[in-house]
């Protein structure tokens, strides 16, 4: 293991994984007879950013894979270096871009947005940006995407994130709820599923972070000994995520139906969640990204960190080779995105 590695593996000791998940080695566990082959994938929240894996598990096809996914959620501090170790073969892709850039051995996979789709929602009583000055403003945990998303938004709102606001990491999206209604916290970056049910409630939706941040999202990352020594996991947990994407665009309703369920929605709240998302999803290319958007990606954190991004290349950061197979093998021909197949071939 080298140095690089290894500070990416100290802040496990933050929280023991040990009691929640069965620790993997470099190679999976040898499938029982008859037993599917248990899979651990760490997301930062319960919410619309996920669904895909909520939904590929409820509706069978991951287990059609031959896999079992136990979804468990974490913080970036601890995802990231269970990403190394392979405590999990799969988490949040946005924390562990920055990890990879520092040279830790992780890669995407897939991407459920061709964007963010954060909207930015605050108390009643905030009227324009300016009431914000002086408030706490929620972030999930520091250098992920919803922190990067929430300072592009306050600049678009003429605020200075360092100056004018106090950034506060609470974690989950349940986490930054409960300080909105408590009234600790003035306004949060939130998934569609969360922004619906608060602009329910009587919250203001502000602002897109579409619109500042056009970059692949929801992304899933795993570790480079998982496509080496266990493609074959990669490959059908992708397959499943793809499906999911796919059923989601032909069953808006049954997809509803099963976010509500798995996520504890209101129907209507994912019905309107699920309306929204499918403007978000690109039908030619389920799971991919395009080449300007992950250079975005690579650029806006690569200059957080102080690494020059030209420098940088998508291959150091994301590995699309098993998703152009699965989408191939489901009948998909997609266009526009980073090493698509020309038509024809």
């Amino acid at each position: 293991m080298n140095s690089m590695q290894c500070r990416w593996i100290r802040p496990a000791v933050i929280f023991s994984l040990a009691a929640a998940l069965a620790p993997v080695s470099d190679a999976l566990p040898a499938q029982d007879k008859g037993k599917n082959i248990a899979v651990n994938q760490g997301i930062s929240s319960p919410d619309f950013g996920y669904l895909p894996s909520y939904l590929a598990r409820a509706k069978g096809f991951l287990a059609a894979e031959g896999l079992d996914l136990k979804i468990i959620v974490m913080r970036a501090n601890v995802s990231v270096p269970a990403l190394v170790t392979n405590e999990v073969q799969f988490a949040v892709h946005g924390s562990a871009m920055n990890a990879a850039l520092r040279g830790a051995p992780l890669k995407a996979i897939f991407f459920t947005y061709n964007t963010s789709i954060f909207q930015f929602t605050v108390r009643r009583e905030i009227q324009k940006p300016e009431d914000l000055r002086g408030k706490v403003i929620a972030i999930a945990s520091p250098g992920g995407s919803q922190d990067q998303a929430t300072r592009l938004i306050l600049k678009k709102l003429g605020l200075d994130p360092e100056r004018d606001v106090s950034l506060l990491a609470v974690g989950d999206a349940k986490a930054r709820v409960i300080g909105m209604e408590t009234g600790q916290i003035a306004g949060s970056a939130n998934n569609l599923d969360i922004a619906a049910e608060l602009a329910r409630k009587g919250y203001r939706i502000i602002a897109n972070s579409a619109e500042v941040y056009p970059v692949p999202f929801s992304g899933m990352a795993t570790n480079d000994q998982v496509l080496k020594k266990n493609p074959e996991i990669a490959r059908k947990w992708l397959k499943g995520h793809v499906r999911a994407l796919l059923f989601i665009r032909q069953n808006p309703d049954e997809a509803a139906q099963i976010a509500a369920r798995e996520l504890k929605l209101a129907p209507d709240v994912a019905r309107e969640a699920i309306r929204q998302a499918l403007g978000f999803m690109t039908p030619d290319d389920p799971g991919g990204f395009t080449e300007k958007g992950m250079r975005l990606h690579i650029q806006y954190n690569a200059e957080r960190i102080n690494i020059d991004p030209d420098k940088v290349k998508i291959a150091d950061v994301a590995d699309v080779t098993l998703l152009r197979e699965v989408q191939r093998e489901l009948g998909v021909q997609c266009r526009g995105g980073y090493l698509c197949q020309p038509a024809g071939r």
